[in-house]
């Protein structure tokens, strides 16, 4: 029986030291998450994870660490085992030292239908900003290849698999390139970021930008689907290694800064 909603929650955890701690690689987050989890908790292989951690700020000197991080659950179960870990803990490590937990709290939590006529359609202009390291994948005759640039085919099949394979709702290839086909792109820009997993781990080719978007050709059904599309990516992140806190997104309308340097 495929699942009609989904609770989606972010739990923000505020951290400090008294000592210099380096910000952590990606996979200090990956495994952070899995630690408030719980060691019962299943790692599927091949399998996105339900969380998407993201460092919403970092400082460190010689006078300490402040640290606040982020992490969005889309299973009630898991946002349940973090909460109650973070309850029973006084610190955690995380990298290259340990941090003091100063608070948590669940800042947000919302269910979103994966009936995309209950959910409210794009606006007709807005931006897309990629805030973390972003990668897609993208297979090619035998092998998967990585494109390091904003590109809103691969947003949108990127976004759509990930319902596919975790909640089983099929997004297929034609309504996919309706949505980009309706989609009027007036600039993108891609900052090219080299990013590391780990100390140990080659360095990926990333990028960071931006993409603004026009919909006014969309029909109604599609900006509601493409709402559904953007609504989940908000949460899981987008592309490659969303579990470690790449692909992390934010939508901006309008109102806010549409300048280009200027």
């Amino acid at each position: 029986m495929m699942i009609k909603n989904i609770l989606a929650s972010i739990i923000e955890v505020e951290l400090s030291s008294d000592k210099y701690v380096r910000k952590p690689y990606p996979a200090a987050l990956h495994g952070l998450c899995y630690f408030l989890a719980g060691e019962d908790y299943p790692h599927k292989k091949f399998m996105p994870p339900f969380f998407h951690p993201f460092i919403k700020n970092w400082n460190s000197g010689k006078w300490g660490t402040k640290a606040i991080i982020q992490i969005t659950c889309m299973e009630n179960e898991l946002t349940e085992r973090m909460l109650n870990s973070l309850e029973s803990l006084h610190d955690i490590r995380l990298g290259h030292g340990n941090l003091l937990i100063e608070r948590f709290s669940l800042i947000k939590q919302e269910f979103i239908p994966l009936d995309s006529e209950q959910i409210a359609p794009v606006p007709n202009e807005f931006k897309i900003e990629f805030v973390t390291p972003t990668r897609f994948r993208t297979f090619k005759v035998d092998r998967y290849i990585t494109k390091a640039y904003p590109d809103l085919r691969l947003f949108i099949r990127s976004a759509s698999r990930q319902l596919h394979i975790l909640y089983g709702l099929e997004i297929g290839l034609e309504e996919q390139e309706k949505l980009i086909q309706g989609i009027e792109i007036i600039h993108v820009v891609g900052y090219p970021v080299q990013v590391k997993i780990d100390a140990k781990a080659p360095y990926d080719d990333s990028f960071i930008g931006e993409m603004h978007l026009v919909c006014t050709k969309l029909s109604e059904k599609y900006k509601r689907l493409f709402g559904l599309l953007l609504k989940t990516t908000k949460y899981f992140g987008i592309g490659h290694k969303k579990g470690y806190g790449n692909g992390h997104i934010k939508i901006k309308k309008p109102r806010e800064n549409f300048g280009y340097g200027g």
